[in-house]
């Protein structure tokens, strides 16, 4: 569970105070698909990086599984989301020099031995569709296909928590559908996900839309089936 508590987050600047986020609560039960929508520069982005323990608001508690995340040294921080947290971006972020399957590897890298990866990276691989493509490099990949090796390496953790910022915004129309599509599966195997999207056709997906204008929550449209 994703608990924001009245978050805040400003910067100051010589020419006065910049609100990115203001007084900002919501909660995402566990195994929940909410999706986040809003212009460029609502707040969007910087609502995943603090859940992914990546910017520490100004004001107000963050707390996933009921562990107040900022009350925590980075250290103890990163411990806590590294194996509970992952992220996918509109930029794929794969390493060039490295195959599909080196790439999704690459989070438990540091900490086991390549030949103890290779069954569950095979296994990711093939979850999401490319078991052809698994020696190939990012260049030999479509837009669509990196962007689902790139989702495989975020769930090599097996996190439970997925951040998608804005994941087909790069991709045209059946590329889009194909990752939606996988977002689903996932999201039917329990994964909680939150989406932050300018598409708000690729939002009705999700259970819940919440919409962000100024670094203000402004609205939350319900389950779509309740509607």
């Amino acid at each position: 569970m994703i608990q924001f508590q009245d978050i805040s987050l400003n910067y100051q600047t010589s020419q006065g105070q910049i609100v990115i986020l203001k007084n900002v609560s919501f909660t995402v039960p566990s195994g929940e698909w909410i999706s986040l929508i809003g212009p460029s520069g609502s707040g969007k982005t910087t609502i995943l990086k603090i859940i992914a323990g990546l910017l520490k608001p100004t004001e107000g508690r963050v707390c996933i599984q009921d562990v107040n995340m900022y009350e925590l040294s980075k250290v103890k921080r990163h411990e806590q989301l590294r194996t509970k947290v992952a992220s996918v971006y509109q930029q794929f972020r794969l390493l060039p020099q490295f195959s599909a399957v080196e790439n999704i590897m690459l989070p438990l890298i540091p900490y086991q031995k390549r030949k103890e990866l290779l069954p569950r990276a095979h296994s990711l691989i093939e979850k999401v569709g490319l078991t052809q493509r698994l020696h190939h490099f990012p260049e030999q990949l479509s837009g669509g296909e990196q962007q689902r090796v790139a989702i495989a390496r975020a769930l090599m953790t097996e996190p439970e928590i997925l951040l998608c910022d804005e994941p087909t915004g790069n991709l045209d129309h059946s590329n889009r559908d194909n990752v939606l599509s996988l977002l689903e599966v996932l999201h039917a195997e329990g994964k909680t996900i939150v989406l932050a999207t300018h598409d708000e056709l690729a939002a009705t997906r999700s259970n819940r839309i919440l919409a962000l204008q100024s670094g203000v929550l402004e609205e939350r449209i319900m389950d779509y089936d309740q509607v």
